[in-house]
């Protein structure tokens, strides 16, 4: 019996160091830093809207974006694990929250890449199935059905290139109009990391003759660089507005 307490011990050693050294990995793993910025150009009845974004996103961890507007003043957002999204304006230290349908960290192609839904560009983690695949050419095309039915969208066809990189992504409504169309290309790699530098979207959502058309350029992808911004928080002294209310007081004075 002791022979067998010792060795127990023995073995217990090298096990207990090799589960420390996995703890270590995994946790190195799931910390991994992804950043880029963005130029948003957005195209609607003749009139462009240009939006430019640093996002930074710490895998299992926030998503903070820096913006900044074309009179070159700053503010912020940063949005937990667990979907809860603040803006934080310093010109005038305010600090709100978003209602989380407004937005979600899957809205930035970033996050989604980052999170490992780049293939499917987030299909299973919107509630859609996976209906069909086949091949066209070089190709490869996916049908996908939202799994409660009932709603704007009836399927999707996402297009995939040989490497198994999204190219191109439309949403079909029950007429089998496009409701959006979305091209993906210019594809690069950091670290093993792939993701695209240029996406257009085209969207008829809101359009009876007309398109809504965005342009979104990326430029400076970077993968476990260490950036002050993966810490952003919301300073403690920020003053706390509500937007309903907010709203209702710009409604009034309206």
């Amino acid at each position: 019996m002791k022979l067998f307490n010792l060795r127990a011990i023995s073995f217990g050693r090298p096990l207990i160091f090799l589960f420390t050294l996995c703890c270590f990995a995994c946790a190195a793993s799931a910390q991994r830093l992804f950043s880029v910025s963005v130029e948003s150009k957005t195209v609607h009845k003749g009139k462009m809207t240009i939006v430019n974004k640093d996002i930074y996103y710490r895998k299992d961890g926030n998503l903070n974006i820096r913006y900044t507007t074309s009179a070159s003043q700053q503010y912020y957002s940063t949005t937990s694990p667990f979907g809860f999204t603040s803006i934080y304006h310093p010109a005038t230290k305010e600090a709100s929250s978003l209602n989380p349908e407004f937005f979600k960290a899957e809205d930035e192609l970033l996050f989604l890449f980052a999170s490992g839904s780049g293939e499917d560009l987030g299909m299973a983690r919107f509630g859609f199935v996976l209906k069909s695949t086949s091949k066209d050419g070089k190709f490869i095309v996916k049908r996908y059905e939202p799994k409660v039915k009932g709603g704007k969208c009836a399927w999707v066809e996402l297009v995939l290139d040989e490497n198994y990189l999204p190219v191109y992504c439309a949403y079909h409504d029950k007429k089998d109009k496009i409701i959006t169309k979305t091209y993906l290309s210019n594809y690069t790699s950091a670290k093993d990391f792939v993701f695209p530098l240029r996406v257009t979207e085209i969207s008829y959502l809101f359009e009876k003759n007309d398109s809504t058309v965005r342009l979104d350029l990326y430029r400076d992808l970077l993968v476990d660089t260490p950036d002050e911004m993966f810490n952003f928080h919301i300073p403690s002294e920020a003053k706390i507005v509500d937007l309903k209310e907010k709203d209702k007081s710009f409604s009034k004075q309206r």
